[in-house]
């Protein structure tokens, strides 16, 4: 492969944004200064590069959705012969190459043990090959729905929540497939066991559609919990009452060690709240989600997933239980829109909720941390910064998006102008 030279970009690196050449070579990143070997250019001036989005909670997408294949909104039935998760894999790749992603989890409702066995058999067999078609780079399997509070369960069906042992894993049988898993310690010992069984096997174990106490999640901590998912929905359980330490909410804002995934709609999170929980945690333990459902980037405005009714709603911003209006069902977001979204709320005086006020950063700073947020933390805790994913730096892996920024602090317009992966344009505007 001939190395390429991105010419005359602002880079956003872990510190800072520069103005400066970089060089793509061997699937590699190199800042450019003083080296002229490069005869294929491409001209960026004006553009700004940040690290590839990483999408570590994610379900479906254009009405193919990974726990059940692909829907059929005139009979609300699903296909999952083999073809059909092949031909829907391929498609979420190349799709999410066009919101930036570069590479992302895919993730599991509610399910009985023999469906979450098939979706993660098929799941194995697509890894079990080269993935040589340009597109967002599939990571491996997310377990969310089996083990989680019944009673916490929002859009998922809390009749298919597995017993907390770890026979009741085992017996999904995905072949090495799952790489994050969703475990609550509301249940005592049976969820600590768990969580340490799997966090034994490299296991990365978050806690969603909890409502545990503090103290249940600081002995979760010690079993090897690392994260909580999509923090104050799911629902998420709080306590404004002084006993066992406070409940669920108060654990993550308190932990220094728990990253916290925010769903960066606009929606699921005030962004008011958004603000205050990143001025608590900080913004290396923020990892920005979508949680998005296979009705988002398509035509379907009522469907039925995991035994639920959803809906879109009435704005057609996101979807939501018919019979629970309050209960939003996964998302329509995309990860260019959790960028955007995030890069304005943070360039922007805010009030707070739980703070009077938040100063609006600049832009430079507002990029910073918006590239930590979806780019750099959820590679940390998954690891993937070991392989020099999630930053842009000397010898990183060449995993990048070119974006346009144009407008006003709080009213920015951001442009996805290409997504490279491995140093290979995965999708070009032009």
């Amino acid at each position: 492969m001939k190395p390429i030279k991105l010419k005359g970009g602002y880079v956003v690196t872990p510190n800072s944004v520069k103005r400066t050449d970089v060089i793509m070579r061997d699937g590699r990143v190199e800042f450019a200064a003083g080296k002229d070997d490069c005869n294929d250019v491409i001209d960026i001036t004006g553009k700004y590069v940040v690290p590839g989005f990483v999408d570590i909670h994610f379900h479906g997408y254009n009405l193919f959705e990974f726990t059940s294949g692909l829907y059929d909104p005139k009979t609300e039935t699903f296909d999952n012969s083999p073809s059909a998760y092949e031909n829907g894999l391929d498609m979420l790749r190349k799709t999410l190459a066009r919101f930036g992603v570069t590479g992302f989890y895919i993730g599991t409702w509610a399910s009985p043990v023999e469906n979450l066995r098939y979706c993660f058999a098929q799941l194995h067999n697509y890894l079990s090959k080269p993935q040589t078609r340009p597109g967002a780079r599939l990571l491996g399997g997310l377990l969310e729905g089996s083990f989680i509070n019944p009673q916490m369960a929002g859009a998922q069906n809390p009749d298919l929540v597995l017993e907390f042992v770890t026979g009741s894993f085992d017996s999904i049988d995905d072949k090495g497939t799952i790489k994050l898993a969703n475990v609550v310690p509301d249940f005592g010992q049976p969820g600590y066991k768990l969580i340490e069984y799997l966090t034994n096997k490299g296991i990365v174990v978050g806690a969603g559609h909890c409502n545990a106490t503090c103290e249940q999640i600081e002995e979760a901590i010690r079993a090897g919990l690392k994260y909580f998912i999509h923090f104050t929905n799911g629902p998420t359980g709080g306590s404004y009452k002084p006993f066992h330490g406070g409940g669920a909410i108060e654990a993550v804002l308190k932990s220094d060690e728990l990253y916290a995934e925010q769903i960066l709609d606009g929606y699921h999170v005030n962004p008011a709240y958004v603000r205050d929980i990143l001025r608590r945690k900080g913004a290396d333990r923020i990892i920005g989600v979508t949680d998005c459902l296979f009705a988002a980037g398509s035509q379907v405005t009522q469907f039925t997933g995991g035994g639920i009714r959803g809906a879109l709603s009435e704005s057609g911003e996101y979807f939501q239980v018919v019979e629970k209006p309050g209960t939003l069902f996964s998302s329509n977001l995309t990860m260019n829109r959790g960028f955007n979204n995030l890069l304005n709320w943070l360039s922007a005086d805010m009030q707070g909720i739980w703070n009077p006020r938040h100063e609006a950063l600049q832009l430079d700073q507002a990029l910073v941390t918006a590239a930590k947020i979806l780019s750099t933390n959820p590679c940390v805790l998954t690891q993937m910064d070991k392989e020099g994913c999630g930053s842009i730096v000397d010898g990183a892996r060449a995993d990048l998006c070119v974006l346009d920024i144009a407008g006003l602090p709080g009213d920015y317009k951001v442009t996805l102008e290409m997504t490279i992966v491995d140093g290979d344009t995965a999708y070009s505007a032009g």
